[in-house]
Parts: C-alpha cells; sequence; structure tokens
C-alpha cells in the first residue's frame, strides 16, 4: 500500500470530484503524471501554501479505470457534465471517449482546449473511491507531526516511511467518518453556465 500526496491548485467540484458516492481524480497531477496507485493504495490532496498546505481530500482507491471504459459505466453516467444544470452537475470529470480510435469529449466549462484534451488523455485513467474523505472548504491543518506528506512542489510524492502513512490514516480514521465533510472551496455558484457553444465539442 502507498500513499501519492499532491498540491490541488483549484478545488472547484473537477478534480477531485467527490459527488454521487464516489470520489474521482481524473483531470489532475496525479493523472498528468501517469501514477501507477492500484487498489488499496491512496491519494491525498493538499492546498497551496498561500492557503496553508491544508488537507482537501484522502481517497482509497478501488478501481484504476480506463477513460472510455468510464466513460460507458453506468456507474458513473452521473458524473457527465449536464452545463444546464446545477454547479455540481456542471463540474462532472466524466468528459473523454474514444471514437473511432481518436479522442473526444463531452462539453465541459473548466477543460474545453485541445492543450487540455492532450495533457488528460496522455495517461487516460481515472482513480475510483468508495471510501474517501472529502474537505473541501473546510480543509484541515495536519498535526505537526504529519505534516511531513506534504509535497509543495510540482508533482507527486509516494515515497513516505510505512509508520508516518499509517499514523496519518489512522489520525483520519479516529477522528472522521468517511465521505463529504464540505463544499469545494472554488466551486462556481453562479445561477447560469459561462460555457460558449464554440468550447469543447467533440474534438476529432
Amino acid at each position: 500500500m502507498r500513499l501519492y500526496t499532491y498540491i490541488v491548485k483549484h478545488d472547484k467540484g473537477l478534480a477531485p470530484n467527490p459527488f454521487y458516492g464516489y470520489c474521482t481524480l481524473g483531470l489532475c497531477t496525479p493523472n498528468h503524471m501517469g501514477i501507477k496507485a492500484s487498489s488499496g493504495d491512496w491519494i491525498a490532496g493538499f492546498t497551496t501554501s498561500e492557503r496553508q498546505n491544508k488537507l482537501v481530500f484522502a481517497m482509497r482507491v478501488a478501481e484504476r479505470m480506463h477513460f472510455h471504459d468510464y466513460f460507458h459505466d453506468k456507474r458513473f453516467c452521473s458524473k457527465k457534465p449536464y452545463l444546464t444544470g446545477t454547479w455540481r452537475q456542471r463540474c462532472g470529470d466524466n468528459i473523454y471517449y474514444l471514437q473511432n480510435d481518436e479522442w473526444c469529449q463531452l462539453p465541459s466549462p473548466y477543460h474545453y482546449t485541445v492543450s487540455h484534451r492532450n495533457k488528460d488523455t496522455k495517461h487516460p485513467y481515472v482513480f475510483i473511491a468508495k471510501r474517501f474523505y472529502y474537505f473541501g472548504e473546510k480543509a484541515l491543518l495536519l498535526p505537526e507531526k504529519l505534516r511531513g506528506l506534504i509535497w509543495p512542489r510540482q508533482g507527486c510524492r509516494s515515497d513516505f516511511d510505512p509508520e508516518l502513512v499509517g499514523m496519518f490514516l489512522g489520525w483520519l480514521k479516529t477522528n472522521f467518518k468517511p465521505g463529504k465533510h464540505g463544499e469545494p472551496m472554488d466551486r462556481d455558484t453562479s445561477d447560469c453556465c459561462t460555457f460558449r457553444p464554440d468550447r469543447g465539442h467533440p474534438i476529432p
């Protein structure tokens, strides 16, 4: 079992996406780096140093799934963005699928350029968790003894002392129930979507 940690620059509800009974992570640093987290591993994200490196979420990976399979899995239909729906529905992360061996994507108000598509699909996998702790706007300062887990640079880190990882997981399980404890700190709750019709159409 390994723990991967990284910095969550923007917590909009997209990555991680903690809604509809699953925490999913498919469009951010761990995926862009192609980490090999598998079932039983953990991923934790912290705020930037300007936000005091607080714990945004921790998830126990249950599945690592290819984007195309994720797109067609009925369990995750609610994770597809619905642009005229609520702010939660707009930030769905289930946007990529293959057509004639080419990547296409659903309209998204957050990832809509060819650059986004190329970065996201370089390592086209989503991490899926049923057991997770998501804090969002209620992000937590770690106890001093655990702050060595914070990786304040670009990228991910996973070479932690197993004892430190065990202390972290024990602290989580002792003090918090699994699930969503807050809303995303950078969520867009405006009444209408600012998405433009020229953005996000299927990209051949």
